[in-house]
This record gives C-alpha cells, sequence and structure tokens, in this order.
C-alpha cells in the first residue's frame, strides 16, 4: 500500500510539474519596417559579442556581469534584425550597393539603473580596398522599468547609428 500510495503521488507530481507552461515574451526591432527592407541589397555581414549571440535580451547587472534574459528573448535572430534595419537606411540615402560591410557589435543592452548602450564599428570595403571605418555608439537612459521599455530604447539607438552610418556612407560618395 505503501509503494502504491508514493507512486500515485510521484505521477501526480510528475503531472503537475509537466501543466505548468513557461511563457516567453518575444521583442522584436524589425515590426515597423517594410519587408521591401527585408531584400537586402547590401552585403552587410553583423558580427555580435558572444552573450549577445544566446537570444535573450541581455542586461548588464554589475561591471562584470551580463545577464541574457531566460523569458525575455528576441523575436528573430538579432544579427538579422540589426541587417534589416541598417539595410534600411541604407536604401534610404541611396548608398551605393557594392559594398562589403562588416559590423561588430560589442554592446547592444540595458543595465539595471536603466541605462542603454549600444556600440558597435562599421569596416567597408570596396574591390576588396578599405572605403570607410567608423565606431558608432550610442547610450541613453530608459524612460520606464521593463524589458519592452530597454527594447524601445535599443530601436531607438540602432535606428539612430543605422541612420547617421548611411549619412555619412552617403557623403563618401
Amino acid at each position: 500500500m505503501k509503494k502504491l500510495t508514493a507512486c500515485v503521488v510521484s505521477c501526480l507530481f510528475l503531472l503537475g510539474c509537466t501543466s505548468q507552461e513557461i511563457s516567453y515574451d518575444r521583442y522584436s526591432l524589425v515590426e515597423d519596417v517594410s519587408s521591401q527592407s527585408f531584400n537586402s541589397q547590401y552585403d552587410i555581414a553583423v558580427d555580435l559579442f558572444s552573450t549577445l549571440e544566446d537570444g535573450g535580451i541581455v542586461l548588464k547587472t554589475t561591471d562584470v556581469t551580463l545577464r541574457a534574459a531566460n523569458h525575455h528573448r528576441w523575436a528573430s535572430d538579432l544579427k538579422s534584425q540589426i541587417a534589416v534595419i541598417l539595410n534600411k537606411h541604407l536604401s534610404e540615402y541611396q548608398v551605393r550597393n557594392d559594398l562589403d560591410i562588416d559590423i561588430s557589435v560589442s554592446k547592444f543592452y540595458g543595465a539595471v539603473d536603466g541605462n542603454v548602450y549600444i556600440d558597435l564599428f562599421a569596416d567597408v570595403k570596396l574591390d576588396d580596398r578599405q572605403y570607410f571605418h567608423h565606431g558608432y555608439s550610442f547610450t541613453s537612459k530608459q524612460e520606464e522599468d521593463g524589458y519592452a521599455s530597454l527594447v524601445k530604447e535599443l530601436k531607438r539607438g540602432i535606428n539612430s547609428i543605422g541612420n547617421k552610418f548611411a549619412q555619412d556612407l552617403s557623403l563618401k560618395e
């Protein structure tokens, strides 16, 4: 009888564990970008600092600690979203499309104090020769607490950088 009771309790415990749903919030930087921008006419390669590749929204918790969220995730690959945004801005400025563009992103996260950080370096080549290279950064403060506010500010930042990058390249021609 004790074995039967233990078995029933174990089964009920397992059923209770499996019935709990884990919910994930998904965030997108490109929801309002036209589908035309997804068809890239530019050769853009985005490289992310390894912590940013986890798929979770990254939060800086101390001066030396970065943590990717488990339940607050990017809706699609962050590299692809950044490339789409850059493509959009390059198209708007009608930047020449025969460039090889390498983007290295070292910061794309928020901090527990509400600050938001983006830091990237653009290395652009034309016919395998250096054409343009420049670093861009964005720092601001979230208006509200929470991941949604953080993503809104990251989106504002990457759009600001994308616009400046495209403008810089258009002036180079």
